[in-house]
């Protein structure tokens, strides 16, 4: 369930870039997620032609088009579920769509976990996600900062989480493990996590409309390789320290 990782950290040489927003337990109906849901894809379309078209569904493949107004109905079939298939509301919903009628290379699939009340640390997230197959890299174009930075503030905009942050997987096999606040290309920080820390001089950062913090390691595609980029990387994620020691069991949304 919540995890102190900003995602899942593969052992591979893997080339794919994600965005992980999480929050703490908040109840929330289907009807209510698949709101947030189609606000976020809405906003995404707007972003790239990469976004434009979903493929969704649990044991079948559906156009997400054909299914956007009912699809309260497919977050609630994947309500959470115990060994035994006895329905767990306390862990959420699990829902999930991949982006279609595009080159393999410029592929994104979106995994949510969301409408979870288990006391646990960030127990909620949405993870977006570049998907390359068979040692195929994913397209610089949709790796840019161009599609990361707006795509990150859509996801803030729909779901309203605690934390979102930009990674490549190289910098998460290099760092990702034991903190929350990893070593990040973007960082985002809602308003009361913002107010708790100073932005390092080194990383560029701004205060959105809605009071929280974005940071940014640099402009550019992140590169692990590049020393700048990992040394601003670090930065930040040192300024973010003290928010692990925070007592994130403590049921605030």
């Amino acid at each position: 369930m919540g995890d102190r990782t900003p995602g899942e950290i593969k052992t591979t040489d893997s080339k794919d870039y994600y965005i992980r927003a999480g929050w703490e337990a908040r109840a929330e109906t289907p009807d209510e997620l698949a709101a947030r849901f189609l606000r976020m894809i809405d906003a995404l379309k707007k972003i790239d032609p990469a976004f434009s078209l979903w493929t969704c569904g649990g044991m079948r493949s559906v156009d997400f088009e054909k299914i956007r107004d009912r699809y309260a109905e497919e977050i609630a079939a994947g309500l959470s579920r115990s060994d035994w298939g006895e329905p767990t509301p306390v862990y959420g919903y699990w829902f999930a769509a991949t982006t279609r009628d595009v080159p393999r290379e410029r592929y994104f699939v979106v995994r949510c976990h969301a409408g979870g009340t288990v006391k646990e640390s960030f127990p909620n997230s949405i993870i977006l996600e570049t998907s390359s197959l068979a040692n195929l890299k994913p397209d610089p174009r949709v790796l840019s900062y161009r599609v990361f930075r707006p795509a990150l503030a859509a996801i803030v905009d729909a779901w309203n989480p605690a934390h979102t942050g930009a990674y490549s997987q190289q910098l998460i096999e290099k760092y990702g493990g034991g903190s929350y606040f990893s070593p990040a290309w973007l960082q985002y920080l809602c308003p009361w996590l913002a107010q708790k820390i100073t932005p390092p001089s080194t990383v560029m950062s701004e205060r959105l409309p809605n009071g929280g913090l974005l940071m940014m390691a640099t402009t550019e595609t992140f590169d692990v390789d590049n020393p700048a980029h990992l040394a601003a990387a670090q930065d930040m994620a040192a300024a973010m320290a003290p928010l692990n020691a925070l007592p994130w069991h403590s049921g605030r949304t």
